[in-house]
C-alpha cells in the first residue's frame, strides 16, 4: 500500500503541475524547480543510492516518502485556492465584469459612430486600403467624384477610373507608402463621364496588431485659368503692389537683398501639349521648391504674370546657393515634376539685380532693371541667368 501512495506521489506531483499550468496559461518558476528536484531526487534514491553513501545511516527512502507526500499538498492546496478563487470571481464579481463588458461595448459603439458621422461632415473623400493593398473602400464623396455606386473595389477596378498616361504612377506611388515614408502626397486624373478631373490623395500608413494598413484623404481639383488656379500656393501669393511695398520697406530698413525676377519659360509649351490644368499644376509645384530652397520666409515670392514671379532673397547663403545652381544648370533650377503620370523638367529664364542699402534709384526704376535683366536672359542663348551689373 505504502509502495502505491509512494508511486502515486510522483505521479500526482507531475500532473498537478501539468495542469495548472494548462489551466492557468501561466508557468510558475518555482513549481517547476520544485518538480524537476523532486523527480532528481526520486530517480538518484531509487537506481542510484550509492551517490549517498554519506547518508547511509539515515533511511533515505522513507525520508523521501514524507517528502513526497508535503509536496503534494502543497501542489494540492495551490491549485485548490486558484480554482476557489476563480470560483469566488464568478460568484462575487460577475455582475462587474459585465457591466465593465457593457460600459466597453459602449465606448466602442460611441467611436464608432462618431467616426461614422465625422465622415459625412467632411468635403474630402476618405479611402480605406485592404491590408494587401489589392482592394479599397471609398466613402460618398470619392462615389461622387467618379459617379459610382460602389463603394468596395477591387484596385483593378478602381483604376479603370484612372486616366491611362496616369495609372501606372498611381500604382508605383501605392508601394511607396511604408513606415520609412508613413506618407505621400499625388495628384492623377480620374473618369468622369467621357472626361477626367484632377484629384490630390494624400496617403498615410498606420499599424495595427504587426499588420500596415493604407487610408487616404482624396480631394477634386477644380483648376481654372490664371489669375486663379484654385491652387492654394500660387492663389495666395501676393502681386506686384505687395512686391513695390516690400521692396520699400527694405529699403527703409537699410537691408540688402537681391531681387529674381523667374519666367517659367516651357510652361505655354506643357499648357499646349497637356492642358492648362498640367501647367497650372506644375508651376504650383515649382514656385513650391522655390519657396523651399531660396525663399521660405514670408512676402518674398510674388506673382507678377501667370508664368512670372518675383523673389526676394535677403540671405546671402541662399543667393549663393541660387547663383551656383544657375551657373551649374542643375536641379535646384531646372526642376524634374511628376504630375499624375506625366513628367516634364520646368525650365525658367531668371533675371537678378542687388539691391544695396545706399542706393537712391526709384523703385519703380529698380524693378524695370530687374526686367530688362529677366530679357536679357530670355535672349541669351548660352544661359539661362543674367545678372544686372554681373
Amino acid at each position: 500500500m505504502n509502495d502505491y501512495l509512494y508511486y502515486g506521489s510522483i505521479l500526482i506531483i507531475v500532473l498537478l503541475f501539468v495542469f495548472s499550468t494548462i489551466l492557468y496559461k501561466k508557468l510558475r518558476i518555482w513549481k517547476l524547480i520544485l518538480v524537476i528536484f523532486s523527480l532528481i531526487l526520486f530517480v538518484i534514491i531509487e537506481f542510484f543510492p550509492d551517490i549517498l553513501v554519506f547518508l547511509q545511516d539515515i533511511n533515505t527512502k522513507e525520508y523521501l516518502h514524507y517528502y513526497l507526500y508535503l509536496i503534494v499538498v502543497v501542489l494540492a492546496i495551490n491549485f485548490k485556492n486558484k480554482i476557489k478563487i476563480t470560483q469566488n470571481l464568478t460568484d462575487y464579481d460577475f455582475f462587474e465584469l459585465e457591466k465593465e463588458l457593457n460600459n466597453t461595448r459602449d465606448s466602442s459603439e460611441l467611436l464608432r459612430k462618431r467616426f461614422i458621422h465625422t465622415i459625412g461632415l467632411l468635403n474630402d473623400g476618405l479611402i480605406f486600403y485592404d491590408d494587401d493593398r489589392n482592394g479599397l473602400f471609398m466613402t460618398d464623396e470619392v462615389l461622387k467624384i467618379i459617379n459610382s455606386d460602389k463603394p468596395q473595389m477591387t484596385l483593378e477596378e478602381f483604376s479603370k477610373y484612372l486616366h491611362p498616361e496616369d495609372k501606372s504612377a498611381y500604382i508605383l506611388n501605392l508601394k511607396k507608402v511604408s513606415k520609412k515614408i508613413p506618407e505621400f502626397l499625388h495628384k492623377y486624373r480620374l473618369k468622369i463621364g467621357d472626361t477626367y478631373t484632377w484629384v490630390e490623395e494624400k496617403l498615410k500608413i498606420f499599424s495595427h496588431d504587426n499588420t500596415d494598413y493604407l487610408i487616404s484623404v482624396i480631394k477634386k481639383l477644380d483648376i481654372k485659368l490664371f489669375p486663379e488656379t484654385s491652387l492654394q500656393l500660387v492663389d495666395g501669393l501676393p502681386g506686384e503692389d505687395d512686391l513695390t511695398n516690400q521692396i520699400s520697406y527694405l529699403r527703409k530698413e537699410k537691408k540688402p537683398f537681391y531681387l529674381a525676377m523667374m519666367h517659367l519659360t516651357n510652361i505655354p509649351d506643357i499648357n499646349k501639349r497637356f492642358g492648362r490644368d498640367v501647367g497650372n499644376l506644375m508651376i504650383a509645384e515649382y514656385i513650391k521648391q522655390m519657396k523651399f530652397h531660396f525663399a521660405k520666409d514670408n512676402n518674398t515670392v510674388f506673382r507678377v504674370t501667370g508664368i512670372q514671379f518675383a523673389v526676394i532673397i535677403e540671405d546671402e547663403q541662399r543667393y549663393a546657393n541660387l547663383h551656383r545652381a544657375l551657373v551649374s544648370g542643375g536641379d535646384l533650377i531646372n526642376v524634374r515634376i511628376n504630375v499624375g503620370g506625366i513628367v516634364q523638367i520646368v525650365y525658367p529664364n531668371i533675371g537678378i539685380i542687388k539691391n544695396d542699402p545706399w542706393q537712391t534709384i526709384e523703385i519703380t526704376e529698380f524693378i524695370s532693371l530687374s526686367n530688362k535683366a529677366l530679357e536679357e536672359a530670355i535672349r541669351n542663348n548660352k544661359q539661362n541667368y543674367s545678372i544686372f551689373g554681373g
